[in-house]
């Protein structure tokens, strides 16, 4: 997704600059928020208890270029113009709470009140474009526009006509499919108890079942708004191949996220070498599909497969995903044999850019969640999968305060509902802060959408429709307000 910059054009001061396609253009008050572009503030260190080092931030004057953005705009061209609708938006000048407010105290003080907005311009990531894209009239008449005219979207031959409201669709950016099957099963004290479980189901798979139950998982993801899924695979390399043509049948994008497994977990999850695994890699692009790669763990790869993978990645500019602190014993063990914790040691292998998507980073101190915001990678967020294994909470307000760009992942799929994984994100950000709206509903339809496409590495993906005769929306003054906080996925046509 990286791109060459386009030509500029000076921006109207007025909209908000490109890098998301749901939350750019609004007239609302809201921070701007990116890496590398800090907000007012937060050349402060953001907390003593937590043994934060200040960062050597580069701060990116407006007039200066920005190497590290993604061009959404082969999407943007593919999306066609809609009328107004009717949603209510804050007027001009009205000051909205944001996603951070001021950063240099989020995490010693957690009971301050929420900050008001500061100027008029708000980024969802750091991959802000120089140029206006030319939909961003759409997009500002959809997030603030006036009247009662929603796009009308015939169901079928003998359904009504239902109001709509096209959106970007949702990307699961962390998925393993095969783990619905497990959905029900209250086995297990805890995540290593649960495991035991996942490996059993694992074992048992074969190309044919892939084919089958992973066609029935995609629908799911597809029904409940998902457009596009990344597919942490390590079962082998013809049940990739299923995997990717249940994608194609269920009618959702794929980027498979072949796993490298060096030690430990069953024999089919393991290569024997570092080129087999690449050679892997390769057959799967030499075939057209989109991949990743994706060391599954600090446990399962050792340090020099790290070292080649990172390598391998960034030489080939390809997504590089990797499970890292969702357990402390995970911590502990790396500590161990390393003498450094897990996203240290993603560090020190070259195995974090901003080509990064590290899942989890439930148990991340201070100085890894630097680490990720210096290399500008992101984190993973699973939140009904990390509450159902007890993995812990993501430490949301203090990945925010350094800017760190979010996803969401269906994971084990347990429940699959992108509204659900951004509800319970913004959920866990206020009962650790105790304040309200940490998170504002458009920067988290941006972590829903715009986040995991860029973690996938993505330049389209499909949009969803909302029913705006859905019961969960009937009265509701403020659409996106009420999308975010009250409605599940079967909203969605």
């Amino acid at each position: 997704m990286r791109r060459a910059v386009r030509d500029e054009q000076k921006p109207d001061s007025g909209v908000e600059e490109p890098g998301r396609r749901l939350a750019e253009d609004a007239h609302v008050q809201l921070v701007p928020v990116r890496r590398d572009r800090l907000v007012p503030g937060q050349e402060e260190e953001v907390a003593a208890e937590d043994h934060d080092q200040a960062l050597p931030w580069h701060v990116v004057g407006d007039d200066e270029e920005d190497h590290r953005r993604v061009d959404h705009e082969p999407v943007r061209q593919r999306v066609e113009d809609a009328p107004e609708v009717g949603l209510d938006a804050p007027a001009t000048g009205q000051e909205a709470v944001d996603l951070v407010g001021h950063a240099g105290h989020a995490e010693d003080d957690a009971g301050r009140p929420a900050v008001p907005a500061l100027g008029g311009q708000h980024q969802c990531d750091e991959d802000r474009d120089e140029r206006e894209p030319p939909n961003r009239e759409r997009i500002g008449k959809l997030v603030q526009g006036s009247g009662n005219r929603a796009r009308r979207h015939q169901s079928g031959k003998d359904t009504p006509v239902a109001e709509t409201l096209s959106l970007p669709g949702f990307v699961d950016a962390h998925c393993h499919a095969f783990q619905r099957a497990l959905r029900g099963r209250s086995g297990g004290r805890d995540f290593w108890a649960w495991r035991e479980l996942m490996l059993a189901e694992a074992k048992r798979q074969t190309p044919e079942l892939v084919r089958r139950e992973y066609v029935e998982v995609y629908r799911e993801l597809r029904a409940a708004g998902y457009t596009a899924v990344g597919e942490f695979h390590y079962l082998g390399f013809e049940e990739a191949l299923a995997a990717v043509e249940a994608a194609e049948e269920a009618g959702i994008r794929i980027v498979l996220l072949l796993a490298a497994y060096g030690r430990g977990g069953l024999p089919r999850f393991r290569q024997e070498s570092m080129a087999e695994y690449l050679g892997q890699i390769e057959d799967l692009r030499g075939r057209g599909i989109a991949v990743g790669v994706a060391p599954h763990s600090v446990r399962a790869c050792p340090a020099d497969w790290l070292e080649e993978i990172g390598r391998y990645a960034a030489a080939e500019q390809l997504p590089l995903h990797v499970h890292a602190d969702e357990q402390p014993r995970e911590i502990e063990e790396c500590l161990a044999e390393h003498g450094i914790r897990p996203i240290e040691l993603l560090d020190r292998t070259g195995c974090l850019s901003e080509r990064t998507t590290v899942v989890h980073a439930t148990h991340a101190d201070g100085g890894e969640l630097d680490l990720v915001a210096r290399a500008g990678a992101r984190v993973c967020a699973c939140p009904t999968t990390e509450a159902n294994l007890g993995d812990g909470f993501l430490p949301v307000e203090r990945i925010c305060t350094r800017n760190i760009g979010i996803c969401i992942g269906s994971d084990s799929n347990v429940r699959i509902d992108p509204l659900e994984e951004l509800r319970e994100l913004e959920g866990i950000a206020r009962r650790q802060t105790g304040r309200r709206n940490v998170i504002s509903n458009e920067t988290l339809l941006c972590i829903g959408a715009d986040e995991g496409a860029g973690s996938l590495g993505l330049e389209e993906w499909d949009d969803v429709e909302v029913d705006l005769r859905h019961p969960s929306l009937r009265g509701a003054e403020d659409i996106f307000e009420a999308l975010v906080s009250g409605c599940s996925g079967d909203v969605f046509l």
